[in-house]
């Protein structure tokens, strides 16, 4: 490793439902098409669709969480209150500042030269003072009551900056998240200075710190300066990895194996096609990972990972209405029409609503969900309260949040890759290990979720959907009358809102559908009732199971 390297020493609730809303893909499948980013997206730099390493760093709310608690590595300082209660022969309590000297005064001792101690000794400190005055039956206790407060500017390429309160013992982050966090577009994560009048105090890479989760231990005063520098020279690393960016460096050019520190490979990843323009000539080379570790790399250059697998051939499981084997060996590359046209349907098969189920997009729906589940978790349990009040809405709110993420925990993602109404969908490529289902012609309709008697019903056009739910015992107590969900057989949804439940719902309202009764969420929040409520709407599409709440 060297300088170029970006490593040191080696060169509010709704959020977290909404970033959920987005871990399952309507429906549980993922479209055919592929998503366009929208030009003005932040992620979007210099005209390239590949984020910039870090660029949601500052969504996770450092400002509202200050840090005034133990540290035993603080250095008590001017200004600092320290409590000191003295008991036995003597007692004194009193928390005491400590003064312009350094000192705090306990009295019939005397001054205690404090300031520059470390948190974790500053109570054998006083109490070797307070001995040599009291010799016998005197116990002294010290400890820090809070650290200072102090006010620091920021500045340079962040989005608002200006002078901002906290405690000495707050981190960066929390100064940076208070002045709107960087300007991925501008700003630099790896050049950020503190100074302390013209003196440099600390110079932070923050790659440390989203790669490794190392942060510096600073003590700031009053007056000093966080300062983002600009945006320095980037690659942008793509293809298989485990997350797609734009990564900075330092120096006239870096190597693919210091970026792949910063950006995980895909263990599988082989090849590396890289384009770069070097002395004003654009040049595209196509080689094994193992030569592309050590290759030049100058900025605005782009690499892709890529899998080079030797597999000639894949496997298919098929089940459902077909006369056939179980499993169909394709040729790798092989197209979804080419296994279509080897299937045999029996005669009451729903050729029109094949099912295709994939492991890698149940995988990535899994995965998606954990971490969305996991920054709402820690949202919840670490947000504060203003007053009484608050607190006790938010408890409560926060009871019902926990419930709902355990039990969308146990979700297990289908992994659908919905195919009707795309013409293309024969021309899809398909995966080892994929499971194609082709239904039975149905003739029922399912009623699932909060009626009184969940069952299955004989289709009939006349019938409405106010019908069935009558048929199904009517809603239960905790259902959400509002709106239904119809899961047709093919993978796609509609939503029907209550003023068309008595209506016949031609070509709407099909055999082998579900008709989806959501619950209705209970909150003292308008914004947590109704964003709720759509994600248990997602959460039930994509799983095909309805969720109490």
């Amino acid at each position: 490793m060297n300088n170029r390297t970006m490593i040191a020493g080696k060169g509010t609730i709704f959020r977290g439902i909404l970033g959920l809303c987005a871990a399952l893909i309507c429906a549980g499948a993922l479209a055919l098409e592929t998503q366009v980013l929208d030009e003005t997206s932040p992620e979007i730099i210099d005209g390239q669709r590949v984020p910039v390493f870090g660029h949601t760093l500052f969504l996770g709310a450092f400002k509202d969480q200050p840090f005034s608690g133990f540290n035993p590595d603080y250095r008590i300082t001017v200004g600092d209150q320290i409590n000191l209660q003295l008991w036995g022969a003597y007692s004194f309590s009193a928390t005491l500042p400590v003064d312009p000297q350094g000192n705090i005064f306990v009295p019939e001792v005397g001054p205690v030269h404090v300031a520059g101690v470390k948190n974790d000794e500053l109570n054998d400190l006083v109490l070797r003072y307070v001995k040599r005055v009291f010799k016998n039956n005197v116990h002294a206790y010290a400890n820090l009551e809070a650290s200072q407060p102090v006010k620091v500017f920021v500045t340079g390429y962040v989005n608002n900056p200006g002078l901002y309160g906290g405690f000495s013992s707050d981190t960066i982050l929390y100064y940076l998240d208070s002045a709107g966090g960087i300007d991925p577009a501008s700003g630099s994560f790896i050049d950020i200075k503190v100074l302390r009048g013209d003196k440099l105090l600390q110079k932070i890479n923050l790659y440390n710190f989203l790669v490794e989760g190392t942060m510096p231990a600073l003590q700031l005063r009053n007056g000093d300066a966080i300062v983002v520098g600009p945006r320095n020279a980037s690659v942008t690393i793509e293809g298989a990895v485990q997350r797609e960016a734009q990564i900075e460096f330092t120096g006239p050019y870096t190597q693919l194996g210091e970026m792949l520190l910063v950006v995980k490979p895909d263990p599988l990843a082989n090849f590396a096609r890289i384009t770069q323009v070097i002395d004003n000539q654009q040049q595209a080379a196509y080689l094994p990972l193992e030569e592309a570790l050590t290759t030049p790399l100058h900025p605005g250059a782009r690499v892709e990972l890529v899998r080079e697998s030797d597999i000639k051939s894949i496997s298919v499981k098929v089940s459902g209405e077909l006369n056939g084997p179980a499993s169909y060996v394709l040729p790798y590359g092989a197209t979804l029409g080419d296994l279509l046209k080897q299937i045999n349907y029996r005669e009451n098969a729903d050729a029109s609503a094949i099912q295709l189920y994939r492991k890698s997009v149940a995988e990535k729906q899994r995965a998606a969900l954990e971490r969305s589940l996991d920054a709402l978790e820690m949202e919840v349990l670490t947000r504060q309260p203003n007053t009484d009040l608050e607190r006790s809405a938010q408890s409560e709110n926060a009871a019902m949040i926990q419930k709902f993420i355990a039990q969308a925990r146990k979700a297990q993602p289908r992994g659908q890759v919905v195919l009707a109404n795309n013409p293309n969908a024969a021309d899809m490529l398909l995966e080892d290990g994929d499971e194609l289902v082709v239904p039975l012609k149905a003739s029922t309709v399912s009623v699932v979720g909060e009626v009184i008697f969940p069952t299955s019903l004989v289709f009939n056009e006349r019938h409405t959907l106010e019908d069935y739910i009558e048929m199904a015992g009517g809603f239960a107590n905790n259902a959400n009358q509002d709106e239904l969900v119809l899961l047709h057989l093919d993978g796609t949804i509609s939503r029907i809102e209550h003023g068309d439940f008595d209506r016949r719902l031609k070509g709407v309202l099909r055999p082998g559908d579900e008709i989806m009764v959501m619950p209705k969420i209970q909150s003292s929040e308008l914004q947590v009732t109704k964003d709720v409520t759509e994600i248990l709407y997602r959460i039930a599409v994509g799983t095909a199971a309805v969720l109490s709440f």
